[in-house]
């Protein structure tokens, strides 16, 4: 669903998305890889969750993956991209339990997730312009 309503983050999932000789994307993607990184993403969402009481912790883990995805050339601002497939996938599946309050919660938990990522990649850019200098 986000590779339907965002097209434009797809070059930056090489693993996934693949890109043709002519430097245009292919239409097949590589859905293990993609399911793959789709729980990934989800099991983080889930740490959070169980991790509340625990933010340092958890915070310094968030920040850490902020700064793998600044290797991989993800902007901060793609990440709020994501929220509404991820709003439409835990409607899919959680169906009538998925209330406005659940939404709330769980918009309230990504976005707090976002804000350390988006840390981690801010840290990961400011060390790479050390590196250059």
């Amino acid at each position: 669903r986000f590779f339907e309503t965002e097209p434009s983050v797809k070059k930056v999932f090489p693993k996934i998305v693949k890109i043709n000789d002519s430097n245009e994307l292919e239409l097949d993607m590589d859905m293990e890889v993609l399911s793959r990184h789709a729980s990934n993403v989800m099991h983080s969402l889930g740490a959070a969750v169980e991790s509340l009481d625990h933010s340092e912790f958890f915070n310094g883990i968030v920040e850490n993956i902020g700064r793998s995805h600044g290797q991989r050339k993800i902007k901060p601002k793609m990440l709020e991209l994501l929220w509404p497939s991820l709003n439409y996938g835990l409607k899919q599946v959680l169906r009538d339990t998925y209330t406005k309050e659940v939404a709330a919660a769980w918009k309230k938990v990504y976005f707090y997730l976002c804000k350390h990522m988006r840390q981690g990649i801010q840290e990961y850019h400011a060390q790479d312009k050390q590196a250059i200098k």
